[in-house]
């Protein structure tokens, strides 16, 4: 996406964005969905109309044709039924398919979103409804089932009306008053306005429920994914050391009590409201039923429509009033789902705020690159406290710098900035002369090799981990396992650099923290970027184990520029220029020496630290 990125998109989307989407992704599935819901209703009429020829010829004795009738509607029932089950078997599999299409769709949008709009508790919220809407409600393939439910009642409607169309017919010098009163144009409408009552009333039923529904999914949002962490507290192998040392399991189960306490009120009124409604729904189609049977019945009694008639205008009209109310209660439906989906198409449309540029990096066989902060301050989203402040230097190129100073000083905020996870609140960070937010945002990423403080492996091989992809140099990953000082240890693996990280598999390997972040260091060296930035790389390291790192270090970025922040003084003797943070602010910068002689803060931090070492 190129260009500004401008705000995010309206939530309201309407039914053509809806029906434009189903078809991207599976343009057959909402095909033979109505196909399916037409034999389905195919079948409903076939018995409706064959079942009142049985009952007519039972009552004339004419048994070649009951038998021919009966015969007829069993292979009738038979061919639609087989119809059905193919369309059906189909539809299973296509639906898992359209699943994880929108599963990956959901993933892709995370990963291409901008770092300082995912990390929003908003962003989070809005990425845990659009899982809950899919999971509640059966997401897109639901959508395609209320579309083809509610051209497939149209159709009923149609097919009842015709089937109809003589049930007010009768003889007006008919000797029997009731029959003359039930034939009339005044009774057909006053039956007609009681089911309308009826249909509207369950229409309205219907609403209120859709919206309690939609309010009950706003409120759950944060909540479940609160409620999931609890869970997530109790089986995460790695967490699970906190709990049981700490014996942290009352806490959590009190604070999920909570939830589920909140969890269960809010669903008990809802429930309470749902169940008053339903009563009343159903209390009224009941009512209407019974009306159908004595109107019918009465004209049966009459002798003005046989048996049979009598059970097929009994099926039209029970088929025409529950249609019509589908209807309506299916406009609805679509709605709540089209308000429910909105927020899977309008997260998919979500745009990134930050600036793309279009000017490639220039590919350098010297790696001369040049980094330059100007007058930079920056505050994070929705706190306006500045965390840097008016920040100049500059970061050359085969130059080694370390960036010192205590815990909330601004360090890891310089190097997120630096890697464009967010863009400055005032002044610019130029590459090579130019502002960086002109250049294109992956081609810029890619200069950058970082082993975050908080990095992460995954359960997936070691080489897979090293390489970050699934393809690998096997030569390479071997290299840098061996520059990191992980390869001996990866070699008594049983698979080597095939070995799965982690017991999420059976076959996974347990590795320590400090080998973990040797082969963080290994993956910043495989990605062979002309910047190296290590976040405490040596934090979960052995004193030997760290001195090994630094004393190879040189040989393993070779020319590249090295950037460590780190709060361990020893750890910056080697490098030729030191940056030392201070509530926001560069107080300090040279070298070690010219620092140790200077007084402030980092003769400070190197004296305190210097004691431990003593004799």
């Amino acid at each position: 996406m190129k260009g500004n990125r401008g705000k995010n998109l309206e939530k309201k989307v309407s039914m053509k964005d809806m029906l434009k989407l189903i078809l991207e992704i599976s343009p057959g599935f909402l095909l033979f969905t109505i196909v399916e819901a037409l034999l389905s209703t195919a079948v409903v009429y076939v018995n409706i109309i064959l079942s009142a020829r049985i009952l007519d010829g039972i009552a004339s004795r004419e048994k070649q044709e009951l038998i021919r009738t009966a015969l007829f509607m069993v292979g009738l029932n038979l061919v639609l039924a087989l119809l059905r089950w193919a369309i059906n078997k189909w539809l299973i599999v296509t639906r898992r398919l359209i699943e994880d299409a929108v599963s990956k769709r959901i993933m892709e949008k995370c990963l291409d979103l901008d770092y300082q709009i995912l990390e929003k508790t908003s962003t989070l919220d809005y990425i845990q409804k659009v899982e809950s809407a899919s999971r509640a409600n059966g997401g897109i393939t639901s959508y395609c089932v209320l579309v083809s439910e509610g051209i497939t009642k149209i159709i009923s409607v149609i097919y009842a009306v015709i089937l109809l169309t003589g049930f007010f017919q009768g003889s007006a010098e008919s000797e029997d008053v009731l029959l003359r009163q039930l034939t009339t144009p005044q009774a057909g409408i006053l039956l007609f306005v009681l089911m309308g009552v009826v249909i509207f009333f369950a229409y309205i039923v219907a609403k209120k429920h859709r919206k309690l529904n939609y309010e009950f999914l706003e409120y759950c949002v944060r909540g479940n994914r609160e409620f999931g962490s609890y869970f997530q507290f109790l089986y995460d192998y790695n967490i699970g050391k906190q709990v049981r040392i700490y014996q942290m399991f009352p806490l959590i189960s009190e604070k999920r009590k909570k939830r589920i306490s909140e969890y269960m009120g809010s669903s008990q009124k809802m429930t309470n409201v749902e169940v008053r409604l339903m009563i009343g729904a159903d209390a009224a189609s009941t009512l209407l039923l019974f009306v159908y049977y004595c109107f019918v019945g009465l004209k049966a009694a009459a002798g003005a429509i046989s048996l049979g008639e009598m059970t097929l205008y009994i099926g039209a009209l029970t088929s025409l009033s529950d249609n019509l109310s589908g209807i309506f209660s299916n406009i609805g439906d679509i709605g709540l789902k089209n308000d429910y989906l909105s927020n899977y198409i309008s997260f998919l449309r979500l745009k990134n705020e930050k600036y793309d540029g279009t000017l490639p990096i220039e590919k350098r066989l010297d790696n001369d690159y040049e980094l330059e902060f100007q007058n930079v301050s920056f505050h994070y989203p929705n706190n306006e406290d500045l965390v840097l402040k008016n920040i100049t230097t500059k970061i050359r190129v085969g130059r080694k710098m370390a960036i010192v100073g205590k815990n909330g000083s601004g360090k890891s905020t310089f190097i997120k900035l630096l890697c464009r996870l967010y863009d400055p609140t005032e002044g610019e960070i130029l590459l090579n002369g130019i502002d960086i937010k002109k250049y294109d945002y992956d081609e810029y990423r890619r200069i950058f090799s970082v082993v975050f403080q908080d990095f992460s492996l995954f359960s997936f091989p070691v080489a897979q981990n090293v390489a970050a992809g699934l393809s690998y140099d096997e030569e390479k990953v071997w290299k840098v396992l061996e520059e990191a000082d992980m390869a001996e240890r990866v070699k008594e693996m049983e698979k080597g650099i095939d070995t799965v990280l982690y017991k999420q598999e059976d076959e996974g390997v347990e590795i320590s923290g400090g080998e973990a972040q040797k082969i963080a260091i290994a993956r910043a060296l495989y990605k062979d970027a002309p910047v190296v930035i290590l976040d405490e790389p040596t934090a979960a390291l052995d004193p030997v184990s760290e001195l090994e790192i630094y004393e190879h270090f040189d040989e393993m970025i070779e020319e590249k520029t090295a950037i460590y922040i780190s709060h361990r003084m020893s750890s910056c003797r080697f490098c030729e220029n030191i940056v030392v943070f201070e509530d926001g602010n560069i107080v300090q910068m040279g070298s070690h020496d010219a620092l140790v002689a200077e007084e402030g803060l980092y003769q400070n931090l190197w004296k305190a630290q210097a004691q431990y070492y003593q004799i």
